[in-house]
């Protein structure tokens, strides 16, 4: 079972890429990843001597990457080398592989540049279905406080998962924030309170909120939910300053931005700041679950389960444990793990039904373990 099978690691070998390795190898240890290292030459019309030169100097640098990641036991499942347009060569790649995410890093700007993202990872960003994690170099790839603004839309259901999955993984800090514009200034010719006004939208934001966030398991996750009124992006690098944000997670739809209020504008606004690293998701979650129906083993189906409630896929495990009774109907520890997650998830009569069902087998086992004690008693006393 893997939740993150592959990453795609573009690599510009020309650059300090340090922080990408880094962040590269955290995710791939974490969840058993398989790496394919890249490099893309530009494509500029090259003459053969010349690319064979740069194709045997980059060869030799992807070459030293993957001994690193090797050294730190990363399964590097390929390197390539091709010639085109980066942006397109890399998202063209990353849809071939079906990679789960894109890690990128960032190049080091001018100081005149006028934003701080490089036109290249922008490029990527906004061509990529698939998730796309930027890693900021200015900053250690941490992991202990993520931010991940949510508009209430589908995208930002799926970048909230997968903030919660890699919160719970890394035990990080999570600040769930939204944020609505409020109402400052209307024609005279139309008569309305704006302090009534701005209160309504308020109640209504945190209605929504409330709702969209019942969909979600935060259990056993350091966690806060902010509601702040004002520009969008804005708030936002003002709470990845003041709380110290490592990661921020962004649902994007589309091709130009998030979607409603995180509109293109909002979110160009916020990622060229590069405040920090971050990841944008738009059609396909990072995390993806991926079980192997086939194995039949309840050791394999058991350790699945596990892994799963590590990962707060609570449903998906209670499919893996049920598996697991139906090739062994005396499996104690999946009972056991059925009542604890029926119990979790509030449906009292199905916890109360396998921890019964656990304590009638024990009595049993137990009864018979007895009753061959006797009966060995007294064929020795005969």
């Amino acid at each position: 079972m893997k939740l993150l099978e592959k990453i795609l690691v573009p690599i510009d070998v020309n650059t300090d890429s340090r922080e990408q390795i880094s962040a590269t190898i955290k995710l791939a240890n974490a969840y058993n990843s398989e790496i394919i290292l890249m490099y893309v030459v530009p494509d500029y019309d090259l003459k053969d001597q010349i690319k064979d030169i740069v194709t045997k100097f980059v060869t030799e640098s992807l070459n030293e990457i993957k001994e690193i990641l090797i050294s730190h036991k990363v399964n590097v499942w390929e390197t390539i080398i091709e010639f085109g347009k980066i942006a397109d060569t890399v998202v063209r790649k990353a849809n071939l592989e079906k990679v789960n995410v894109v890690l990128i890093g960032a190049k080091e700007k001018n100081k005149r540049a006028k934003f701080k993202l490089g036109v290249i990872a922008e490029q990527i960003i906004r061509l990529s279905d698939v998730p796309v994690w930027l890693i900021n170099s200015d900053n250690k790839t941490l992991l202990t406080h993520i931010l991940c603004p949510v508009d209430f839309s589908e995208p930002s259901r799926r970048a909230l998962s997968n903030a919660i999955l890699l919160a719970r993984k890394y035990k990080s800090a999570l600040s769930i924030l939204t944020v609505y514009e409020p109402l400052v200034h209307v024609s005279k010719r139309i008569d309305i309170d704006l302090e009534e006004e701005n209160a309504t939208r308020l109640k209504r934001i945190k209605k929504e909120m409330k709702t969209f966030i019942k969909g979600f398991d935060l259990d056993g996750i350091d966690h806060k939910i902010e509601i702040k009124c004002g520009k969008a992006d804005e708030k936002i690098l003002n709470t990845i300053k003041k709380q110290h944000i490592d990661l921020l997670i962004m649902g994007t739809n589309g091709r130009t931005g998030l979607s409603r209020y995180f509109m293109g504008s909002v979110t160009e606004k916020v990622i060229r700041e590069m405040p920090c690293s971050f990841i944008t998701i738009k059609k396909f979650y990072i995390i993806q679950l991926k079980l192997d129906h086939d194995i039949k083993e309840i050791e394999v189906h058991f350790k699945n389960g596990e892994e799963l409630i590590k990962n707060g896929f609570y449903e998906e495990a209670i499919n893996q444990f049920l598996i697991c009774l139906q090739v062994n109907d005396m499996h104690i520890p999946s009972m056991k793990k059925l009542a604890e997650l029926y119990n979790k998830s509030g449906d009292t009569n199905k916890s109360l039904f396998y921890e019964n069902m656990a304590k009638e087998i024990l009595s049993k086992l137990w009864d018979k373990k007895i009753e061959e004690e006797i009966r060995r008693h007294y064929r020795f006393m005969e």
